[in-house]
């Protein structure tokens, strides 16, 4: 079978008060098919307060049933949405965000089991692997300096390639250089996603897919089926993984943070 490319938005988020249809046009729109055989792929990080996935997969979401369809059903955590008019699909993904004691961020990628904020991060990051997820840290401003930057370190050096992974967001400013060790992880076969990340306010659901990553995997036996293959192509590492679309300037990143404060402090 051919390899199929896949463009993966690996942090995305779907708040209660998002418009659900135009995020998930947004993702299709930022996401684009350069064959016919490309995926597009949303990878949720879903804190403790949401629930989209659960409810997308027990059809308690109701989509404009003439221009959206549930194409197909994983089991293993992914939901596959097709748009009618032009027959575009998009696979969504099962994720959780969870907060760590020592205040960073801690993502389990392909599962929806509800793990409490809280916890130190290494136990978090166990509670994870042991629920059939894979573990990610998702950069975040100040959140990867100093005390809470060493520990990010030491997890990376505790925890293998095939058990945790790292994430690039598009609150990494143009101009912020990259983390050094991006490289580092790189060179141990570590994968380095990339995800759009957007804030809890309306209008940023128009983020969605907008920061990515593309990769290629073998041909899928059952195109019903990707959170296997996707989940065991990214353990085994040394994959090819191109960053793709964009990120904010330093003014954009700036804007959407205090706006991100402002809702915070509205009663």
């Amino acid at each position: 079978m051919k390899p199929i490319r896949l463009h993966l938005d690996a942090h995305a988020h779907v708040y209660p008060f998002h418009d659900v249809p135009r995020l998930l046009l947004a993702a299709l729109d930022h996401m684009p098919r350069v064959a016919p055989t490309d995926l597009r792929v949303l990878c949720l990080a879903e804190r403790a307060d949401c629930s989209f996935f659960q409810a997308l997969a027990q059809d308690e979401i109701r989509l404009p049933g003439d221009r959206w369809r549930i194409a197909a059903w994983d089991p293993a955590g992914g939901v596959k949405i097709r748009h009618l008019p032009d027959h575009r699909d998009l696979w969504i993904l099962a994720g959780r965000q969870i907060v760590s004691s020592e205040r960073i961020e801690v993502c389990s990628l392909f599962s929806d089991e509800p793990i409490e904020d809280g916890q130190p991060a290494r136990e978090i990051v166990r509670a994870i692997l042991a629920a059939g997820g894979l573990p990610a840290l998702d950069w975040a401003p100040g959140k990867w300096l100093f005390g809470r930057g060493r520990l990010v370190r030491e997890l990376v050096a505790e925890f293998p390639p095939a058990q945790l992974a790292l994430v690039d967001t598009s609150l990494r400013p143009l101009g912020w250089p990259a983390p050094r060790l991006y490289r580092a992880a790189r060179r141990q076969g570590r994968v380095v996603l990339a995800g759009s990340d957007p804030l809890p306010f309306a209008g940023e659901e128009d983020l969605a897919g907008s920061y990515r990553c593309t990769l290629s995997l073998p041909g899928l036996e059952d195109p019903a089926r990707l959170v296997a293959p996707l989940k065991a192509a990214l353990a085994a590492g040394h994959l090819a993984i191109d960053f793709a679309g964009r990120r904010g300037s330093p003014l954009a990143v700036l804007r959407r943070l205090r706006r991100n404060a402002q809702e915070k402090r509205k009663p």
